[in-house]
């Protein structure tokens, strides 16, 4: 009986919190969010002030929930990446990750496609750069090579925005061929890296 209980609550909670969601969203069809108040949102989502505060604190932890929610299924999905088949995992992660987006988050990034929230974005290259480090580390570079990091983040967040470019353009090209671009130029950026930091060390530039 208890578990029972239990699950009626957790799933009492889930159409809660979808309910309040939605709403969000489809009030920010037409309003900033600055501009959004608890009651006209509470009142389409058809739940009580006590019961939204319950759950959130104000309205902007519904958007950090909604990005918790797209940051732990990146990571859940680039556990599965596969250091040794760059180009075959690369592609997959795109597929997946559009798949995870146009299933589930997709009215999230219609609203947000004019404007990606900064924090957003900032956690999904984070997790995105764990796993470029991991790549990186199977590559014979020199220990005290000091262009690494640098290197990294050109490749996974030029991995990222690649994706968020295709995604906001309206996916003119075939989700296939915009995976194979991300996944050829990750490749090609990854097996370089030795060559790359060669020409960096021995590249003069005029002095200012």
């Amino acid at each position: 009986m208890a578990i029972t209980t239990r699950n009626n609550s957790d799933k009492r909670v889930i159409r809660t919190k979808k309910a309040i969601r939605t709403a969000l969203f489809k009030i920010m069809e037409n309003k900033d969010i600055a501009s959004i108040t608890i009651s006209e949102l509470t009142t389409l989502a058809n739940v009580n002030r006590r019961t939204f505060y319950t759950h959130y604190s104000n309205i902007t932890d519904i958007l950090d929930e909604t990005e918790s929610e797209i940051v732990d299924a990146l990571t859940a999905i680039l556990s599965r990446f596969d250091t040794y088949s760059l180009m075959n995992s690369t592609y997959t992660v795109f597929i997946e990750l559009s798949r995870l987006i146009t299933e589930q988050y997709g009215f999230y990034f219609q609203l947000m496609k004019s404007d990606f929230r900064g924090v957003l974005i900032s956690r999904m290259k984070n997790v995105l750069k764990s796993s470029t480090d991991k790549i990186l580390g199977n590559i014979s570079i020199p220990s005290d090579e000091k262009y690494v990091t640098l290197l990294a983040s050109f490749i996974n967040g030029g991995f990222l925005n690649l994706f968020l470019e295709w995604n906001k353009s309206g996916k003119e090209l075939s989700i296939e061929t915009a995976a194979k671009v991300a996944s050829v130029m990750v490749d090609f950026c990854v097996k370089n890296v030795p060559e790359l930091t060669n020409t960096i060390n021995n590249t003069e530039f005029p002095k200012n």
